[in-house]
Order: C-alpha cells, then structure tokens, then sequence
C-alpha cells in the first residue's frame, strides 16, 4: 500500500510496527501533564500562569503529532509542512502578545483588568444614592 506523499523510504519505515510500550509511556506523561494543568489551574499564579499553560500544552501537542500521528517516524515533506505549521501558530501567539505589551496605557479602557487607570464613572470613595419613589434618599448617617 503506497501513500502519495510518501516515498519508498517511508512506506518501508512506516511498516516497521512498534511495540505498545511506548503508546503507553506517551500516554502516561499526557496524562500527568494533564494532572499538572489541573492542578496549575486552580491555583492563582498571576505572574506566569498563562505561560506555565502554554507551556503545557506544546509538550502535549508536541507527543501527540510526534507519537500517536507517528511524525517521528516519517520524514521529508510531512516534517516540512508541520514545522512551518508550527512556525504560524507561533507567529500568531506572538503578534498579539507583542500588541498588548506595546500599546498606549490610554488605549485600555479605564476600569478593566487590563488598564491600571481609575474607572472615572464609579469612583471608589463614592457610591451612587439609592433612589426611592423616584426620589433621592439621602444616605445614612447613623453608626
């Protein structure tokens, strides 16, 4: 049986089974990467919590197109086309982290999580009156 983007090289290497042992070591370490990004998860790790994530999560996509999609065992122009597709999915992470680190404080709206500015519509030592019949109740004064 011939693929079409295959050479005579690979469909030889590609007949040479190997055992389950190896199936099975990959698929233990996805799953205490898993547990890891489980465990990472319900912590508050502000500092570098999105980069522990993405981190993860290339290790694990890196076993699964290395092992279970059997990269590893081919060569040529299937490594080619997924080194470049990696190449654009990295390109595409960084172009907007790049964005975001660079941008004018200005252009995040006051008030968000992403801006350090005061939200000027709710000041944090005032509140807005509660209101009554249409009317405004003065505050309580009382201890």
């Amino acid at each position: 049986m011939s693929v079409a983007n295959e050479s005579r090289s690979e469909e030889h290497n590609m007949q040479e089974h190997h055992g389950s042992g190896r199936y099975w070591i990959v698929w233990g370490a996805l799953l205490i990467f898993t547990i890891i990004t489980v465990v990472t998860g319900r912590m508050h790790l502000p500092d570098f919590g999105l980069l522990l994530a993405l981190v993860i999560a290339t290790v694990k996509g890196t076993l699964v197109l290395l092992f279970f999609m059997h990269l590893v065992d081919h060569k040529g122009a299937n490594r080619l086309v997924i080194g470049v597709s990696v190449l654009f999915v990295v390109l595409m992470i960084i172009a907007p982290m790049a964005d975001f680190a660079t941008r004018f404080r200005g252009a995040n709206p006051p008030g968000s999580h992403l801006s350090d500015l005061p939200d000027l519509n709710f000041p944090p030592h005032k509140q807005p009156a509660s209101t009554h019949g249409g009317q405004l109740k003065p505050p309580d004064t009382h201890p």
